[in-house]
């Protein structure tokens, strides 16, 4: 009787770990992994992407031209990460998808490589590793994820805190801006909320690529105050932004 409980418990633990996934039709792969040096370091990240796209995911890197209604709406797709256990002898990697709010929808077994070159070692333990996608026989329900994304805002827009996405200061009335993760940097919204500017990450800290209507420029810390640099008809504009990350 015991055994047959438990085998009960297993399948609707398991039949509900098969749904959450299926709940989502788009998958981005960061272009940097954390445990990789440069972008796309051995084509890990396109292949990746590739990978996911085989198994029947809608797929794109961090670096894509993502569509706006999904990049905009965190909760509408998972995020792909790798997850590394080497040694001096075995390269040994899995991967991991994810929600909005960092909950595991899917991981793989580690694939393995004992290839001493790194590029091969890597890119045959990723083919190794996927092949835990067979078992899983992913197929998108069709669930609006992102319908739910856009009706609850606090959710969408903003998975790690329930603040409200604009304060105003007490002593000089300025209104703040809060930017918020994305896959590749930040979006900064106003209290609607609403997307004003995209934030792209740049290898310097405090200095980000910054995209705000048809102006493109910096946004870079100047003595403390976040300011946003960009070109218009030739002539430098620096135009500051009260931003809280």
């Amino acid at each position: 009787m015991k055994k047959l409980l438990l085998l009960l418990i297993l399948f609707v633990s398991v039949s509900a770990f098969s749904q959450s996934i299926n709940d989502y039709q788009y998958v981005i792969v960061p272009i940097k992994f954390d445990f990789l040096k440069e972008k796309d370091q051995f084509r890990l990240s396109t292949n990746t992407k590739i990978m996911l796209q085989k198994y029947g995911f809608k797929s794109f890197l961090s670096t894509d031209d993502i569509p706006t209604e999904i990049i905009n709406n965190q909760c509408s797709y998972a995020t792909a990460f790798i997850e590394e256990n080497n040694n001096m002898f075995v390269t040994k990697i899995k991967i991991v998808l994810k929600d909005c709010k960092q909950k595991v929808l899917f991981e793989t077994e580690f694939g393995t490589s004992r290839t001493k070159q790194f590029a091969t070692a890597y890119n045959e333990a990723l083919r190794m590793a996927a092949k835990s996608f067979d078992k899983l026989n992913y197929k998108y329900n069709g669930s609006s994820t992102a319908t739910l994304a856009t009706a609850i805002p606090v959710v969408t827009q903003d998975p790690v805190s329930t603040e409200k996405p604009s304060i105003t200061s007490d002593k000089s009335g300025e209104l703040f801006y809060f930017a918020q993760p994305t896959a590749n940097g930040y979006q900064v919204v106003d209290n609607e909320p609403k997307v004003i500017m995209k934030l792209y990450n740049t290898s310097q800290k405090n200095v980000f690529i910054g995209e705000k209507g048809n102006s493109n420029g910096v946004v870079i810390s100047k003595e403390s105050q976040w300011v946003f640099e960009y070109y218009d008809n030739g002539k430098l504009v620096s135009e500051p932004i009260n931003l809280k990350f």
